[in-house]
């Protein structure tokens, strides 16, 4: 049938949204650098000036990308925020009140389930591990800034569902820890999933290293801030 041009606004975030599941398709099979507009176009089914109409270039779709993994995974942490994994007798830790004090085994049971929302939402990693060097370098001021106070908000909402899961965390320590955990995770994820260059460059280093989990290892290294703070606060 031929390109047809969105008219309504529906259409348009419709055609958006669809040019941004290309994206994450294509770097489901290759490398980003391979990536280009044209070839997300030719995913589409239309032609590089007709993506043109929604998009100016492949970082912004990518910045789009990352946005929606990290919308994702912000309300998983909502729903996580709500658990009460100790429940009567168990280990206690529940939304507050007065059995807050026991947050061991919560802790532990908390950093697994949010590890595997970040593996479940993996382009929080994968795509936020190029953000800041190389997606964020080719975007428009206007549409940047506009990304940012999203990601803003989204972490400021974030850092109060980890003060709400766990009191011991005044509002600045619930903020670093949130900022640390998106950090940790762009971090992490190229380390956890290296390309085969990477892998067959490391086996002639000599450098023999065991596959690092991301989730296992993200799980630990939350499991810890968390009772780094606890400790912390109670002394």
């Amino acid at each position: 049938m031929g390109f047809k041009r969105a008219r309504t606004d529906e259409q348009k975030r419709e055609r958006l949204a669809g040019a941004v599941d290309a994206a994450d398709r294509l770097l489901d099979r290759f490398p980003y650098r391979e990536i280009t507009m044209t070839s997300i176009a030719d995913e589409l089914g239309f032609s590089r000036a007709n993506l043109g109409h929604y998009v100016r270039t492949k970082e912004e779709l990518f910045l789009l990308l990352y946005l929606r993994d990290l919308t994702a995974l912000h309300d998983e942490l909502g729903a996580l925020a709500g658990e009460n994994d100790g429940g009567a007798g168990g280990d206690g830790d529940g939304d507050g009140g007065e059995g807050a004090g026991d947050f061991d085994g919560g802790i532990e049971a908390f950093a697994v389930r949010f590890a595997a929302a970040c593996g479940r939402h993996r382009n929080v990693g994968r795509v936020g591990a190029l953000l800041t060097a190389i997606v964020e370098t080719n975007v428009d001021v206007e549409r940047l800034a506009a990304c940012k106070r999203e990601m803003m908000q989204l972490s400021l909402d974030s850092a109060r569902l980890f003060a709400r899961r766990f009191p011991f965390l005044s509002d600045e320590d619930a903020m670093n820890l949130v900022m640390d955990l998106v950090h940790y995770v762009a971090g992490l994820y190229p380390a956890a999933y290296p390309l085969e260059v990477q892998r067959e460059a490391m086996r002639r280093a000599g450098f023999e290293q065991a596959e690092r989990s991301f989730e296992q290892t993200l799980a630990r290294f939350t499991a810890v801030q968390l009772n780094g703070y606890r400790a912390l606060a109670t002394g």
